[in-house]
């Protein structure tokens, strides 16, 4: 399946699939990043990022770790308590978001996030009853098992590859196998898989494969604002180009060192929102490329493997055709 890397050194940095990705879109903006360690804008959106991902840490890993447990007390009020009781700590701390927000963007971006995590919790009792009522299983405490993550914020890392990432959350399947999961609070961007996801996806699942010695059946993406997930089904395929992308980014940085004139530009309509271009006071000179009628648009060249993507009707149907016994995995001690 795979094999510790032989005669290959990595460079002098840990990479990451947010560092990978960056580097991917913009070498020079890697640079400013992670060598100069010049600091980014801040935006409300990441506040509201690492809220939710701790609330729903909290939620499996230190409240709710059986399905007694979730049945007999009631996780939505806590739900809505641990929400309040962050906003209201963390906002405090925070008063940076005042300065770039207006009011009415705050209290919209906290409606939201409230309904957000609303939404997960009514999310795990459909998927609870669903899974019932489809006759998967026989009751809900044996659903339980593939509905709630057998590992939430789970670190996986490879020493040889000098690459780190945190899985959101690890749950098993109907077969005995496992699912890597990735929480967004994001919007959905069309019917397909953002390359900078899919690349993330599959930088867990190699890592997940190195670290525990098994390969996962599918990683995927759960947008949380809208209840719905993107799957990838995991082969040897997906692993090797993980694997690729990890090798050529360290390659890279091996050659860049910590020559910022190395780091070449890559001009485009995301350079309007980057802290360190020039429009938003920072050093990069970047020409942004003017706007093009949609008259003029081509596809988009996919460098990722078509053939791992599923959609949910091919994974309930995958799922489904697996064992239904009903036999319980343990997830976590009473």
């Amino acid at each position: 399946m795979l094999s510790e890397v032989k005669e290959w050194e990595p460079s002098f940095m840990r990479l990451s699939p947010s560092k990978i990705n960056t580097y991917m879109k913009c070498p020079r903006e890697f640079y400013y990043k992670y060598i100069a360690k010049i600091p980014e804008k801040k935006t409300i959106h990441l506040f509201r990022g690492t809220l939710v991902h701790a609330v729903l840490e909290d939620l499996f890993k230190k409240k709710f770790r059986t399905f007694k447990m979730w049945e007999d007390g009631n996780p939505s009020e806590w739900m809505q308590n641990q929400f309040e009781e962050r906003w209201a700590r963390d906002i405090d701390s925070k008063g940076w978001l005042w300065e770039i927000h207006t009011d009415s963007e705050m209290s919209a971006m906290r409606l939201e996030t409230e309904e957000l995590l609303q939404n997960f919790v009514a999310a795990i009792d459909k998927k609870l009853n669903e899974m019932v009522t489809w006759k998967i299983y026989k009751s809900k405490q044996q659903a339980w098992n593939c509905v709630a993550p057998k590992y939430a914020e789970k670190w996986v890392k490879s020493h040889d590859y000098a690459v780190i990432g945190i899985v959101d959350a690890v749950c098993n399947d109907f077969d005995g196998g496992t699912t890597l999961l990735d929480y967004k609070t994001s919007k959905r961007y069309g019917p397909y898989l953002p390359e900078d996801y899919y690349r993330q996806l599959i930088i867990y699942a190699f890592l997940y494969t190195l670290e525990m010695g098994e390969m996962p059946n599918f990683v995927g993406v759960s947008y949380l604002r809208f209840d719905d997930t993107f799957y990838v089904k995991v082969n040897q395929q997906v692993l090797d180009e993980a694997k690729e992308v990890i090798m050529f980014v360290h390659d890279c940085l091996k050659e860049r060192m910590e020559d910022v004139d190395k780091y070449e530009q890559k001009p485009q309509n995301l350079c309007k929102w980057c802290s360190f271009h020039k429009s938003n006071g920072g050093d990069c000179d970047a020409e942004i490329p003017k706007w093009k009628p949609k008259g003029n648009f081509k596809p988009r060249q996919k460098s990722y493997n078509e053939n791992a993507f599923v959609s949910d009707d091919e994974f309930a149907s995958a799922q489904a055709g697996n064992d239904d016994s009903g036999e319980i995995n343990t997830v976590w001690d009473d």
